[in-house]
């Protein structure tokens, strides 16, 4: 399915059948529902990228960054050199919690898999169609960016928006390097964010840990704050299959520190999965080591599993 094929419908369901390659096919029927809370007049305006200037600043010392070179120095002499692929290394080894933190290769493989497919097309269109009613985003920040699939989705939509991503996993930075040449990332630590404070315009975190103080600093006056994450019965039959008591997920939080909530809403769909999908969502999660080892592999026996798709967002702007 061409980019410029994909529809997105609200409070109606719709069916697509999509064919990647000859061994994965995915069937979604799709009902997204959106809560509109405190109305604010939000219109989006463009900006040039060739007009920004980088916002990375220095982990050891917060001031900016410059790119001479093949490394990146701050006024301090602190220097990061950058990998072939175009990222940076802005992780420390004092604030690793691991030798290899953040999500490994293989996980990193399998949702991309899974991104191939376009089982999480649905959501992408719906955190588009967010911030399509945003005023001035001429800066966005991916916080836990993984491979970067949702900011391919956002650049192929907006291609005037600057756009960076922090992961803490430096597989997924490099994949997302390789794969999106044009955005800037970097292998960072979503809870210490090296960026200049002030100079985000929309903030975007999907699945990832983050940190409000840090958000709201790097911030500018009346930036953006997107917060999405799975709604109770995200991948239920997937927990049915995998715990004898299988518990929904937590509802979201409905305010942050510093932030008052503008919007909210949710994003669900059933996605048919062959097992090659099944598989490759099965390890593309945590559910690759948690629940009972016997049930999941009776899980990966199965040829064909409808599977529960449910997303809730809240879109935060800065106090």
């Amino acid at each position: 399915m061409h980019s410029n094929e994909r529809k997105f419908i609200h409070y109606q369901s719709a069916k697509h059948d999509i064919m990647v390659g000859d061994d994965i096919r995915m069937s979604a029927k799709r009902i997204n529902i959106r809560v509109t809370s405190n109305h604010v007049g939000i219109s989006r305006q463009s900006s040039q990228i060739g007009q920004s200037k980088m916002i990375w600043s220095c982990p050891l010392c917060a001031s900016e960054l410059r790119l001479m070179g093949q490394s990146m120095r701050c006024d301090n002499n602190h220097s990061f050199d950058c990998a072939k692929e175009g990222y940076v290394n802005l992780l420390p080894a004092h604030h690793k919690n691991s030798k290899q933190p953040g999500d490994s290769g293989a996980m990193i493989a399998a949702r991309r898999r899974i991104h191939d497919a376009e089982l999480y097309l649905p959501l992408a269109e719906e955190i588009i169609t967010v911030i399509e009613a945003c005023t001035n985003i001429k800066t966005l920040l991916d916080i836990g960016c993984g491979e970067g699939y949702y900011d391919g989705e956002i650049s192929r939509r907006f291609g005037d928006i600057d756009l960076y991503g922090v992961d803490v996993s430096k597989d997924a930075i490099r994949f997302a390097s390789k794969r999106y040449p044009a955005h800037h990332y970097a292998v960072a630590n979503a809870l210490n964010l090296p960026l200049i404070s002030g100079s985000v315009d929309l903030a975007l975190r999907i699945f990832a840990p983050s940190n409000d103080v840090e958000i709201n600093r790097v911030l500018a006056d009346d930036g953006l704050y997107l917060e999405v994450g799975p709604a109770p019965m995200h991948l239920w039959e997937l927990r049915e299959a995998l715990y004898e008591s299988p518990r929904e997920h937590s509802t979201h939080r409905r305010e942050a520190d510093g932030m008052i909530m503008l919007r909210e809403g949710q994003c669900r769909y059933e996605s048919s999965l062959n097992s090659n999908l099944l598989e490759a969502l099965v390890s593309a999660t945590p559910f690759a080591f948690k629940g009972d080892r016997n049930r999941r592999a009776a899980l990966l026996e199965h040829d064909q599993m409808t599977m529960t798709m449910s997303f809730d967002w809240r879109l935060f702007k800065k106090r």
